[in-house]
């Protein structure tokens, strides 16, 4: 049923979308951003590692589960293969010492949500009479949920520090007329439960960067072409949040940092390919420059009601 509203208000939505031609915009003369984007940065897209106890079969599964949504998002790389966490921290330092690509983790997962309840429940026979009064049996069934929980803590590599712990929760139910043994079943689906609750968290980690390289204007609407394209999870019709790079001067010292500020917002357009899209600018503090970015604004979630 939530899947055909779903449908319904995607057709609806799509027909009302704005459509648009690039070719009846016209290319205007903009600013480059003061910190430029290097090719690598444009390519980037970061080699992830998940560590998890995997000492019984929930865990393994929960490994697995957390995997496949990340290789499934497009943002990542994930590198399978059999480590531990102080030979990946060793990896990384003896790559950035010989400034060299051994195929290094840039983050760390580590993953420990694990089953904490489990309820079966008995639902005796009910009877209830029609409208011509015959007697009618709902026969009896098991009501079974469970509960699982606990945290994804995401450490950067070099150097080894926690930048985001996330605290997973989720709960799954369903019925049966007849006792059967779906413990396993119930238990594993309130694990991918809780690892679904959380995943918009986690792209907004890794969601990548659409770099600016062209900018065009009709009237008074501006479009943007970047390097976000379907190859790196880009979606028609997302919102993207718009940024720049500023450098900014520490208070009582000369060193300066980089910092990312919010400029405006947009949204992906009709126009998408493998390696580029053209960004609707729906509003804006300044007009972007060449060399600025665009990342994808995960508050909204309409694409769930497809799964």
């Amino acid at each position: 049923m939530y899947k055909f509203i779903g449908i319904v208000i995607f057709l609806f939505i799509i027909g009302c979308a704005p459509k648009i031609n690039p070719n009846e915009f016209h290319p205007i003369i903009a600013q480059k951003s003061i910190i430029q984007p290097s090719p690598r940065e444009i390519r980037y897209k970061p080699n992830v590692i998940i560590f998890t106890k995997e000492k019984n079969y929930f865990e393994k599964q929960a490994k697995q589960y957390l995997e496949n949504l990340l290789i499934n998002s497009k943002y990542t790389n994930i590198l399978n293969r059999n480590s531990t966490i102080k030979d990946e921290i060793k990896l990384a330092e003896d790559a950035k010492a010989t400034n060299s690509n051994l195929n290094q983790a840039d983050y760390i997962i580590i993953e420990n949500i694990t089953p904490k309840t489990y309820n079966v429940k008995y639902i005796p026979p009910s009877y209830y009479k029609d409208h011509k009064g015959r007697l009618h049996k709902i026969p009896g069934y098991y009501e079974y949920k469970a509960c699982s929980s606990g945290y994804i803590n995401i450490y950067n590599v070099v150097p080894y520090k926690l930048i985001k712990s996330i605290y997973a929760s989720g709960c799954f139910s369903t019925t049966t007329p007849n006792y059967q043994n779906i413990k396993n079943y119930v238990l594993l689906q309130s694990i991918y439960s809780a690892i679904d609750n959380i995943k918009y968290s986690l792209y907004k980690i890794f969601t990548p960067k659409g770099f600016i390289f062209e900018i065009r204007k009709k009237d008074d609407e501006i479009i943007l072409h970047t390097t976000l394209g379907y190859k790196n999870g880009a979606k028609e019709y997302a919102k993207v949040n718009i940024y720049e790079k500023k450098l900014i001067k520490l208070p009582f010292s000369n060193k300066k940092i980089i910092e990312e500020v919010k400029i405006g917002e947009g949204i992906i357009s009709n126009v998408i390919h493998q390696n580029d899209s053209w960004i609707i600018v729906k509003k804006y503090t300044q007009i972007p420059k060449i060399g600025d970015y665009v990342k994808m604004n995960y508050k909204f979630s309409f694409w769930e009601l497809f799964k």
